[in-house]
């Protein structure tokens, strides 16, 4: 089995590095020549929760430096605005039976099934989180599940091959609801970046702000109404946060038990992680809050969903990229009023 893996940054190079190790053939599509050729002289770099891993990689600079090579997996680990060109591009890559994976944060498998077919997308949770050092140079920062599934709901062998690649990185199970799935990772993906980029702080830091929990709070809130409005019934996510105890926003014992779950979450895997919006920030490049906050948004709209304290989020999130508004806990004071 062939596999070609399109950006390998924090995510997909820890996906590379510990399904390397695990003996698997794995390529690297690395854009930019500098990077290709750094891995392809020292290897890649993989440490923290996996241990202290190094592995070397052949790795490509262009489709066209591809040749007549046939993959059976394409990964796509590229942040959300470059998964569209790398899907059309490497169809002629695939083999007959080949699969293309998004690997984004957000809910992009239908718009990937759109580019390459039904019969070749898979959707992908991840339930880890990873930081990238450097060009090669990578720290995985917690540990998790993975879930795949395609929205044919279908389980060609392929499927199952690429299962057990990827539980060489963490336990993987193939869901016949993707799309529920992702969205629950959603939900707590749009609660930690939003926070902490407006803030700068990693969310251990904000454990004990109670502007932030309610914030938090909404976000999620908001994001459930939408789901609702949708017809998507959101599972618990990582087995252990029921959304379902964050809805009775007007019971002051249940609010009272939300902010309780929300410090313990705030406390717990995540309170260290510098969380992918906050990175890309600080980097000056532009996030991905619009796969994020901006999808609960967007879906609102559609749905006649109200979503005023993610659609203030998207705005503030999109000023700083345009350096018209400073991270600072100061942006917390702008949503009173307009929470429990």
């Amino acid at each position: 089995m062939k596999v070609l893996l399109i950006g390998a940054g924090a995510i997909g190079g820890t996906v590379a590095v510990c399904c390397k190790k695990a003996g698997y053939d794995i390529r690297l599509m690395c854009h930019r020549t500098e990077t290709k050729d750094l891995i392809e002289k020292e290897g890649f770099f993989l440490h923290g929760a996996k241990g202290e891993l190094h592995e070397t990689f052949t790795c490509y600079d262009s489709y066209a430096a591809l040749g007549d090579e046939r993959f059976d997996l394409v990964i796509i680990a590229t942040k959300y605005q470059a998964m569209y060109d790398a899907a059309r591009n490497i169809l002629p890559y695939l083999t007959d039976d080949g699969l293309v994976v998004g690997m984004q944060n957000g809910m992009l498998t239908e718009s990937l099934a759109e580019i390459v077919g039904k019969d070749r997308a898979v959707g992908v949770m991840l339930g880890f989180g990873a930081t990238r050092n450097g060009a090669n140079d990578v720290t995985m920062t917690s540990l998790g599940e993975i879930v795949i599934g395609m929205l044919s709901g279908k389980t060609p062998n392929m499927l199952g091959k690429l299962k057990t690649m990827l539980t060489s990185v963490l336990p993987t199970t193939i869901s016949d609801d993707i799309k529920s799935v992702q969205y629950s990772k959603l939900v707590i993906n749009s609660c930690i970046n939003a926070c902490a980029a407006i803030t700068g702080c990693v969310l251990g830091d904000m454990a004990n702000n109670s502007r932030t929990k309610k914030v938090f709070l909404e976000i999620a809130r908001e994001g459930l109404r939408v789901a609702k409005g949708l017809g998507i019934s959101v599972p618990t996510y990582g087995k252990v946060l029921n959304y379902k105890l964050f809805m009775l926003a007007d019971n002051p014992a249940f609010n009272a038990a939300a902010r309780g779950i929300v410090t313990i979450v705030m406390k717990s895997k995540y309170a260290s992680v510098k969380p992918s919006t906050l990175q890309s920030l600080e980097k000056g490049e532009k996030t991905e809050i619009d796969a994020f906050n901006g999808y609960f948004v967007e879906k609102g709209k559609e749905c006649g969903v109200p979503t005023p304290v993610n659609e203030k989020l998207v705005r503030m999130i999109h000023e700083i990229e345009d350096g018209t508004r400073p991270i600072s806990l100061d942006n917390l004071r702008e949503f009173e009023g307009m929470l429990y």
